[in-house]
């Protein structure tokens, strides 16, 4: 484990990182194969992430440890091999114990980011069966939080970018390409929803990226591997999926 998450380790007390652990171990795929180092630093990050941000319920519905951790370790997952262990702006987390609606509006959500409130809303049901079925390429926390990275990143200066812009630029190009092979059902790696606009296909690839990479990187290599480049990760390694530079890809 490297200087910064080493100093960072002694604020968090022994019990909250041994807790950490046994939920992530049990139920988070790609924390239980990492190295013992990428875990060390996998669950301190968790924490990190758990420290900073506000998560709420409605009154009835008890929200635990345990679910905040499973939350955030898709955050982590996502972010593993970037700089950034927090949102900015999306720090409100509001878990629901069923599926929801708006006001005037019957249609039903099991997540959303709401860019008006910055509040990420997510039912606790469909955030469990996403960790509990870690291949089908569908995990909503991932989702939802892919929807977090592009709407960050696009309000950021450029010296704080999420994303390096040239890294960005060139998945943006595979992703208009493959976007068009969806409209036109010539794709067979991403689900039809991937279709809705590039926000969404973004964040369908990320669940694809991450629960089914062998699969991804197969049929549609050229997108993968520009996935690669942006989160500087690569998910087939899963000892240490950490990109450091392009001689690792």
């Amino acid at each position: 484990m490297n200087i910064k998450y080493k100093l960072i380790s002694a604020f968090f007390k022994q019990k909250s990182k041994l807790e950490c652990h046994n939920v992530l171990v049990t139920t988070n795929f790609y924390y239980k194969n990492l190295s013992e180092n990428n875990k060390n630093i996998f669950r301190i990050r968790t924490l990190i992430f758990i420290w900073t941000t506000n998560f709420n319920s409605e009154p009835q519905f008890s929200l635990n440890n345990k679910m905040k951790i499973i939350i955030s370790s898709a955050f982590v997952q996502i972010t593993f091999g970037l700089k950034i262990n927090t949102l900015d702006k999306f720090n409100n987390i509001f878990i629901t114990p069923r599926s929801y609606s708006y006001k005037n509006n019957k249609t039903l959500f099991d997540g959303d980011v709401n860019l008006y409130t910055k509040k990420i809303n997510m039912s606790w049901p469909a955030i469990e069966k996403g960790f509990k079925i870690p291949d089908d390429a569908m995990n909503l926390s991932i989702h939802e939080f892919g929807h977090c990275l592009i709407f960050e990143n696009s309000t950021r200066s450029y010296l704080s970018k999420i994303f390096k812009e040239k890294n960005f630029d060139q998945w943006k190009k595979q992703a208009e390409y493959k976007f068009q092979k969806i409209k036109l059902n010539k794709n067979k790696v991403l689900r039809d929803y991937a279709g809705t606009n590039l926000i969404e296909f973004f964040s369908v690839s990320l669940e694809a990226f991450f629960e089914k990479p062998e699969y991804f990187e197969k049929n549609e290599p050229k997108l993968y591997l520009s996935m690669v480049k942006l989160l500087k990760q690569d998910p087939r390694k899963k000892l240490n999926p950490i990109i450091k530079s392009i001689s690792d890809i």
